[in-house]
């Protein structure tokens, strides 16, 4: 019992020490950044290649499917999957494009886990992802 909590202790700091989370295989950026950082559709894009977080460089903006995975519809204000701390209740972008409308791109509302897709001139919480696609 006292090592296994021990361990959660120790995991507990590791993970906030990074400032990122993993669900699912993938690691997202989670530092103060992460409710701060709104930029329109391309410059979210410049912002992920360009993040270094956790002695990392091969970020990216996550496609809309990613960005759905750590919706938790069972919470509201934010609407995100335990272990986020770092969490705007507002529209998050991807880098999906809007196939009836190459003007826009999708993102998620994380006050209630709902997509939408955006202008691409507007400006949307940036939150960075790296692993698979």
């Amino acid at each position: 019992m006292i090592k296994s909590f021990l361990f959660l202790v120790l995991f507990a700091v590791v993970s906030s020490a990074s400032d990122t989370v993993t669900v699912g295989g993938l690691e997202w950026q989670d530092d103060s950044a992460s409710k701060t950082v709104k930029r329109d559709y391309s410059g979210a894009k410049a912002y992920c290649e360009a993040l270094t977080l956790a002695g990392k460089s091969d970020w990216r903006l996550p496609t809309i499917k990613e960005l759905q995975s750590i919706v938790d519809i069972g919470k509201y204000k934010p609407a995100i999957k335990s272990g986020f701390k770092n969490v705007a209740s507002g529209d998050y972008w991807s880098s999906s494009v809007d196939v009836s409308d190459s003007g826009s791109a999708w993102d998620v509302y994380f006050k209630g886990g709902y997509t939408f897709d955006h202008s691409k001139s507007d400006e949307c919480y940036v939150r960075c992802v790296r692993g698979k696609q």
